[in-house]
């Protein structure tokens, strides 16, 4: 039977690996999402600048191509 710091180093060596894979998940995520942000940006931006229509839906529509 294995002793409890054999089980122990190896259990750091895995949970290390865990660690580290996971961060590196997280940051490719977040670089999938950089276009969504910048479009969420792009949208506010058309927003804030849209005077011609009174209500957010009327201006989200109108930055969104206003239809046909």
């Amino acid at each position: 039977m294995k002793s409890i710091d054999e089980i122990k180093s190896h259990l750091f060596l895995v949970l290390a690996l865990l660690s580290t894979s996971s961060l590196i998940s997280i940051s490719l995520s977040l670089r999938s999402i950089e276009p969504l942000a910048d479009w969420a940006e792009s949208q506010n931006s058309c927003i804030k600048r849209t005077v011609a229509y009174e209500g957010l839906s009327s201006k989200v529509w109108s930055c969104n191509g206003g239809g046909e």
